[in-house]
C-alpha cells in the first residue's frame, strides 16, 4: 500500500512540473507577442522640420537635415552648402589638373579580335606570344629584324610575304625599325618600310595594314647614343607621313608609353630601357583596339 501511494506521489509532481513548465512558455509567447505590438505602435513618421542653429563664435549659420529630407535624399540649400559645393568642385578640379596621362587607364585589350590578325616585328614583338598575350600563328618575330631583312628573311621556313600568303590575315601590324636605328638612318630605314608594306599588300590585298610607331627608350638608354629619342622620333614621323601617303593605318604607341619627359616609362620599361615589361603588351594591344575600332 506504501509503494502504491509513493508512485502515486512521484506522478503528482511530475504532473506539476509540467504543468508549470506549460504556463512558463504561454507566458513567454504572451509577452514577446505583447512587445512586438508595442513596436508597431510606436513607430512613427519623419518629421519634416528643419532646424537651424548659429555658431556663437563665428555667427555662420549651419543646416540641420531633417529626418524627412534624409529619407527622401534632399537637402535644403543655403549660402553655406552652395560655398561647400564650389570649394569641392574647385578641389576636384585642381585633382584632375594634377594626373598625368601616364596615371589614365587605358582600354583593356580583346584577344578573340585579333585572331584573325598578324603582327611582324623585331624582338619586343616576340614578347607578345612570349608572355601569352597572342598566339604563336600570330606573330612573325624575331630578334634582331628590321625593315631591311624582313622582306626574306625566314622563320619557320617561311618569309613573312609567304605567312601572309598563306594566313590571308584580316589585318597585319608592323613594328620594325627599332633595332636598325643604331646602323641605319631613319630616311633608309623608311624607305625600306615602304617596299615592304607594298610586298605585304600584295600578298594578302584585303588585309588592312597597320604601322606602329616605334616605342620610346629610357633617359638611361638614350644616354648611350645608340637608339635615342631623336632618331626615334624623326623616323616615326616619316613612318606617319609613308601611312598617310599610301592610305594605311599609323598606330602611335610611342606617346602611350612615354613619360612626362618624352622617355620610356619606368613603368614599362626592362631595366636595359628598351624592352618590354608584360604590362606593356596589354597597354599597346588595347591602344590598337581602340583605335582601330
Amino acid at each position: 500500500m506504501a509503494k502504491k501511494k509513493k508512485n502515486s506521489l512521484s506522478i503528482a509532481i511530475v504532473a506539476l512540473n509540467m504543468m508549470i513548465v506549460g504556463i512558463i512558455i504561454l507566458l513567454i509567447v504572451l509577452i514577446y507577442f505583447h512587445m512586438k505590438e508595442d513596436t508597431g505602435n510606436n513607430r512613427t513618421e519623419p518629421t519634416a522640420t528643419t532646424t537651424s542653429e548659429t555658431d556663437s563664435s563665428s555667427g555662420n549659420e549651419s543646416t540641420t537635415v531633417s529626418d524627412a529630407d534624409a529619407v527622401s535624399g534632399t537637402s535644403p540649400v543655403t549660402e553655406t552648402s552652395e560655398s561647400t559645393s564650389d570649394s569641392t568642385e574647385d578641389t576636384v578640379s585642381e585633382t584632375e589638373d594634377s594626373i598625368s596621362t601616364d596615371d589614365l587607364v587605358l582600354p583593356q585589350y580583346d584577344m578573340a579580335f585579333f585572331e584573325n590578325d598578324l603582327f611582324i616585328g623585331d624582338s619586343i614583338s616576340t614578347g607578345l606570344h612570349l608572355y601569352n598575350y597572342l598566339e604563336a600563328e600570330n606573330v612573325f618575330a624575331e630578334v634582331g629584324l628590321n625593315p631591311e631583312s624582313a622582306v626574306n628573311h625566314k622563320i619557320g621556313d617561311v618569309t613573312c610575304v609567304e605567312k601572309v600568303a598563306a594566313m590571308q590575315p584580316k589585318r597585319i601590324y608592323i613594328m620594325l625599325g627599332t633595332n636598325g636605328l643604331a646602323f641605319m638612318d631613319a630616311e633608309y630605314m623608311s624607305k625600306k618600310m615602304t617596299e615592304l608594306v607594298s610586298e605585304l599588300e600584295m600578298a594578302c590585298y584585303t588585309a588592312k595594314i597597320c604601322v606602329i610607331s616605334l616605342p620610346p627608350v629610357t633617359k638611361e638608354h638614350d644616354a648611350e647614343g645608340k637608339e635615342t629619342m631623336e632618331k626615334i622620333n624623326d623616323y616615326n614621323s616619316r613612318l606617319k607621313a609613308m601611312c598617310e601617303q599610301g592610305g594605311y593605318t599609323y598606330v602611335d604607341i610611342c606617346s602611350k608609353l612615354s613619360d612626362n619627359e618624352g622617355y620610356f616609362s619606368s613603368k614599362y620599361a626592362e631595366a636595359d630601357g628598351l624592352h618590354f615589361q608584360g604590362s606593356a603588351y596589354a597597354l599597346v594591344l588595347g591602344t590598337i583596339q581602340n583605335q582601330i575600332k
